[in-house]
């Protein structure tokens, strides 16, 4: 019989051995039901309950001691999982961050909107910056160009300005030497013209080409036909013509609204003033304020005292003062055109001009 208990103990001892590698943690239970049967079974004989208690209990502190080996195994087992898991979530949360860092410095906190508009802006700014780069260099260049040719244009003023000299052999001599001639005149007669300011054209081919004037056959009077404006002003016109190329216009002298006269051209160069005679004539220009183009009194006044001393000094009589009307037909000057009497009356007063000045025609 009690080999029989022996058996089934050791029977249920390896039951509980397998048991306990099969699931660990059933140990405790096991063995709180061992203790239990123990107390119950009779105290104090060998081979009791009380003596398997005793052993059961060592060999729970053994099967103790195995379980929490192997759970201490598992747990380390377990750990450099835990570890590896807590370095992949580290690399993911740094990746993460600096994919964040790199998009925040792309688009500088911004949308892709926002980015995409600094950008443009950026491009624009560049742009700008090329072409007003090449614009500084365009007009480098136009300015390089336009003082070669100012230099260009000084040099053949030079030479036109020598050519001229050369057509109107001036001399400058004293008023007493019988060879003096002064724009193609002698001193003593050149001496004698009223008061008028010298400012020539400068020589070009659009207002003064600078060609010579043989000889003077008529006199012709212009009126500007362009009312308000002063003789300095016309005579810019005629300057102005070596730049705009606009027309071939210019005329010996122009006498202003206020009486002053101003010489454009010598008196020994040809003039652009009446297409058919300007090889030989001298042209005289008016200017005017009122609205039918009569000269004011200083203007008329001037212009007796012109023509008396030019027909004086190229021999000619009243009847070789013409209007720009009498060769072509144009209306010039308009009032002495469509007053008839009055242009009468002009040339009676250049002849009494000479007759009280000692000079009979």
């Amino acid at each position: 019989m009690q080999a029989q208990d022996n058996g089934a103990v050791l029977k249920k001892r390896s039951l509980d051995v397998i048991q306990v590698r099969r699931n660990p943690y059933l140990v405790d239970y096991e063995e709180q039901r061992r203790l239990s049967r123990a107390v119950n079974a009779s105290p104090g004989r060998p081979g009791t309950a009380n003596g398997r208690s005793r052993r059961a209990g060592a060999e729970t502190g053994k099967r103790r001691r195995s379980v929490e080996v192997i759970g201490e195994s598992r747990r380390r087992e377990s750990r450099p999982e835990v570890g590896k898991h807590r370095r992949s979530v580290d690399i993911i949360d740094i990746k993460s961050t600096s994919r964040r860092n790199i998009n925040m410095s792309a688009g500088r906190g911004r949308n892709p909107a926002s980015a995409k508009k600094a950008m443009r802006r950026r491009r624009r700014k560049q742009m700008l910056h090329r072409r007003m780069m090449i614009g500084a260099w365009l007009l480098c260049l136009f300015m390089t160009g336009w003082l070669i040719q100012v230099k260009r244009g000084e040099a053949s003023s030079a030479e036109n300005s020598k050519k001229v000299q050369e057509f109107s052999g001036i001399r400058e001599e004293s008023p007493g030497d019988s060879s003096a001639v002064v724009q193609g005149l002698s001193a003593k007669v050149y001496a004698k013209h009223p008061v008028w300011t010298e400012n020539f054209l400068s020589p070009n081919e659009y207002s003064r080409p600078g060609e010579p004037l043989t000889q003077v056959k008529d006199i012709f009077v212009h009126y500007t036909a362009n009312a308000g404006t002063s003789a300095a002003q016309n005579r810019s016109y005629f300057e102005q013509q070596k730049d705009m190329h606009e027309a071939s216009v210019s005329a010996h002298f122009i006498i202003g609204y206020n009486g002053e006269i101003i010489q454009c051209v010598p008196l020994n160069e040809i003039a652009y003033a009446v297409q058919t005679r300007n090889y030989d004539s001298i042209s005289i220009e008016c200017c005017y304020k009122a609205a039918d183009g009569s000269f004011t009194q200083e203007t008329y006044d001037s212009l007796i005292s012109l023509l008396a001393w030019l027909t004086d000094a190229y021999d000619l009589d009243t009847d070789h003062i013409l209007r720009h009307y009498d060769c072509g037909g144009k209306k010039c000057p308009i009032y002495y055109t469509e007053h008839v009497d009055a242009w009468v009356r002009l040339k009676k007063d250049v002849a009494g001009k000479r007759e009280s000045s000692g000079n009979i025609i």
